[in-house]
């Protein structure tokens, strides 16, 4: 008799169970969610399986016997149409890799004593910091004959250089013919620049400020001329009298 009742609980119990959902499904919102909810499913399974399936897919890279055999070398010329029928009309055509040296930095000769120990890469990284100078100052443009004329400077290298060794070779008026009186003026105040001095002149200061070995770190107040060699003193005579500025 127990078992008749259990019997009875268990097929009223699934006949709620079926009128609950047989409600659900009647209504038309949960109709539509389920098979969204299916299909959506159904297309996350295919897509893992695909993409399971291609990126475990074996790789494999055919060469021919004749190119694994005779590799390319970087640098090697292919000569007279190597491999192309004859009557190509690219067979006679000689292929040279040539190395890109647009990026190379520039080759720096008889730079300052103050950068000397720089590489080139140092140097033309403190000349693109400098370059700003250049348009700030009226002895830029005028002094760049002396370079070109006189030591046939004709690029950025100029900021580098010093314009005269007053320091170690004595100079005569003859050195300084034909010389623009700017020109003269600032060969004379570099012999004060290489030795730190900061100038008060706005413009001489952002001339020299143009060359990377020049350090001004000494106020006019602090200097004093004792500095200057014997042969720096000659050639600061010398350029005092030329000096029409």
């Amino acid at each position: 008799m127990k078992d008749i009742r259990d019997s009875k609980k268990v097929v009223e119990t699934f006949s709620s169970v079926k009128e609950f959902f047989a409600g659900l499904w009647a209504k038309p919102n949960v109709r539509r969610w389920t098979i969204e909810g299916l299909v959506s499913i159904a297309v996350g399974i295919l897509a893992a399986f695909l993409t399971y399936h291609t990126l475990n897919k074996p790789k494999s890279l055919e060469v021919s016997k004749k190119g694994a055999e005779a590799p390319i070398v970087e640098g090697e010329a292919e000569v007279n149409g190597e491999g192309l029928p004859a009557d190509d009309p690219d067979a006679d055509v000689v292929i040279e890799v040539v190395e890109d040296v647009g990026d190379a930095p520039a080759e720096f000769t008889d730079v300052a004593e103050e950068v000397a120990g720089w590489s080139n890469e140092e140097i033309d990284a403190a000349i693109s910091e400098r370059s700003e100078y250049i348009s700030n100052t009226k002895y830029a443009s005028v002094v760049n004959s002396f370079w070109e004329s006189k030591r046939g400077v004709t690029d950025v290298a100029w900021q580098s250089m010093h314009m005269f060794d007053t320091d170690a070779k004595l100079y005569t008026a003859a050195d300084f013919e034909g010389m623009s009186p700017e020109a003269i003026h600032a060969a004379k105040n570099e012999i004060y620049a290489r030795h730190g001095y900061s100038f008060k002149d706005q413009d001489l200061y952002n001339y020299f400020m143009c060359y990377i070995w020049y350090n001004p770190s000494v106020m006019p107040a602090d200097f004093s001329e004792s500095v200057f060699n014997e042969t720096e003193v000659k050639n600061l005579d010398l350029l005092n009298e030329l000096d029409t500025m």
